[in-house]
C-alpha cells in the first residue's frame, strides 16, 4: 500500500485505510495534506503604501480576468461532500498533471426534506434530481447469511455461509466500478483504478496482459449465475488459478435463489448456483469468503428504474433484470463513500463493435435480457461528472449513499 508521501505527490487525497473481510470496519479518515493557505492582513494600505486606491482598482481588473480565464481552464473538478464527517475531495481532471488536490472548500451540509434536497448552510434547494439519491437508498443491499432458513432438501448453512451481510463488514472511502468494455483498452487507467481503496470487476475479467487499461487489483469479483455451470468453468473449479481464490466473490441473485414460506426456494436457479457455491465453499474452505446478494436487491432496483422512466420521461419503463453492470455500482455505492466507475457509462473513443477489452472476436449485440440504455441514462442523471467529460473520459463519479441524509 502506497505511503502518504506518494499519495499527496500524485493525483489523488491520501485514501482511507483499506478494509478488507475481517469482520472489522474501517474508520479510518482521509488525510488531508495542509493546504498551505495563509490569511493576508486585511491593512490593504499597508501592502502597498506607495500605490493610489485607483491605480490598484486598475492593475486588478486584467488579473481577474487573466485569473478567471486560467480557472475555467484548468481548474479540477471540485465535489463536495454532503457527510457531516466527510473531507471535500477534489478529482483531478484526466490528463490535468497540475491538479494538486489540496481541498479549498469547506464540507457543504444536504438534508432531505422529503420531496427535495436542501442545503442547510443556504436554506435553498438543490437540484431536484437529486431526490434520486433518496429513492435509491431505499433499495437497500444486503447478502445471505447464515441464518438463513434451510433449503428444501435438509442442506445445512451454517458451515458455508458468512455469519455477516457484507455491508456490515466492509466500509470503503474510494471505490473503482471497472466494466468489461472494449472501450477501456484506449485508455490508459491502470494505475488510476489500481489507487482506490476497492476494485470491483465483473465475472471473468482478467488483468494480466492488460494492467496498463484496467489495473492489476482486484478486491471484489460480481459474478452472474452462469459461472461456473456455463462459463469460466476452470477459473471457477481450479484452486491454481487465483481469480476466484484470493477475491471476495458476490453471486448476483436476481430472484434465482428466494425464500419461500420460510424455506430456500432454487427452483429459479436454472445454472445451480446455489449448489455449486455449497459445492465450492466445501471444497476451498480457506478460500476468502463468497456472498449471495438477496433476491430482493435486484427486484427492487428494476423497479426504481422503472419509478425513474416514468417520472423523467426519458426512457422507456421495462421488466428487464438489471445488467450485473448495475447492480455492481449500486451495490458499491452501498459500500463506499465515493464510486469511480470505468466505461460502464461508455465513452466515445471506440468506434469499433468489439465487446470486451480482453476478446479480440466477440462483438456487441442486441441485449434482449437487460435495458442498458435505461442503465446509463440513470447513471448519467446520478453522476457528479459533468456530461461532455464522461462523453470523452468514461469515468463517472458517484457520491456514495451514505453521504446523503434521508428522511
Amino acid at each position: 500500500m502506497k505511503s502518504t508521501e506518494e499519495w499527496n505527490s500524485g493525483n489523488r487525497t491520501a485514501p482511507a485505510t483499506r478494509s478488507h473481510i475481517v469482520g472489522e470496519r474501517s474508520t479510518a479518515s482521509v488525510e488531508i495534506p495542509s493546504t498551505g493557505v495563509h490569511t493576508i492582513s486585511p491593512q490593504r494600505d499597508h501592502l502597498f503604501p506607495n500605490m493610489e486606491k485607483r491605480t490598484a482598482f486598475t492593475l486588478a481588473i486584467p488579473l481577474c480576468v487573466l485569473f478567471n480565464v486560467l480557472f475555467l481552464r484548468f481548474s479540477p473538478i471540485i465535489i463536495i461532500t454532503s457527510s457531516e464527517n466527510s473531507h471535500p475531495i477534489i478529482l483531478c481532471r484526466h490528463g490535468n498533471t497540475d491538479c494538486t488536490n489540496e481541498p479549498t472548500y469547506q464540507t457543504t451540509h444536504i438534508n432531505w426534506n422529503g420531496s427535495e434536497f436542501i442545503d442547510v448552510q443556504t436554506g435553498r434547494p438543490t437540484a431536484k434530481k437529486n431526490a434520486l439519491y433518496c429513492r435509491l437508498k431505499k433499495v437497500s443491499f444486503s447478502t445471505m447469511t447464515r441464518t438463513l432458513p434451510p433449503p428444501s432438501n435438509g442442506s445445512v448453512l451454517n458451515p458455508y455461509f458468512p455469519s455477516e451481510s457484507l455491508e456490515n463488514l466492509v466500509r470503503y472511502n474510494s471505490c473503482a466500478v471497472v466494466s468489461s468494455s472494449h472501450g477501456l483498452k484506449l485508455h490508459n487507467y491502470g494505475h488510476d483504478i489500481d489507487s482506490h481503496d476497492a476494485v470491483l470487476r465483473f465475472n471473468c475479467a482478467p488483468t494480466q496482459g492488460f494492467s496498463a487499461h484496467v489495473g492489476s487489483r482486484t478486491d471484489i469479483r460480481l459474478i452472474n449465475t452462469q459461472i461456473p455451470e456455463k462459463t469460466c468453468t476452470d477459473e471457477f473449479w481450479d484452486e491454481r488459478i487465483k481469480m476466484f481464490n484470493n477475491e471476495t466473490v458476490v453471486i448476483r441473485n436476481f430472484d434465482s435463489i428466494r425464500v419461500v414460506r420460510g424455506k430456500i426456494d432454487t427452483r429459479k436457479d436454472k445454472y445451480k448456483s446455489f449448489f455449486n457455491y455449497i459445492r465450492y465453499r466445501k471444497m476451498y474452505p480457506n478460500s476468502t469468503t463468497h456472498f449471495i446478494q438477496r433476491s430482493n436487491f435486484g427486484l427492487d432496483l428494476r423497479n426504481e428504474l422503472k419509478r425513474f422512466c416514468e417520472t423523467t420521461k426519458g426512457c422507456k419503463p421495462s421488466k428487464m433484470s438489471p445488467s450485473s453492470g448495475s447492480l455492481g455500482v449500486i451495490m458499491m455505492l452501498h459500500l463506499c463513500d465515493w464510486v469511480y466507475t470505468y466505461e460502464i457509462v461508455p465513452s466515445s473513443v471506440d468506434k469499433t463493435r468489439l465487446a470486451y477489452y480482453y476478446s479480440g472476436n466477440i462483438t456487441k449485440n442486441h441485449n434482449a435480457f437487460h435495458s442498458i440504455a435505461t442503465e446509463r441514462q440513470y447513471f448519467r442523471t446520478l453522476t457528479v461528472t459533468p456530461p461532455d467529460e464522461v462523453e470523452r473520459t468514461g469515468v463517472a463519479v458517484f457520491r456514495g449513499l451514505s453521504q446523503y441524509n434521508c428522511t
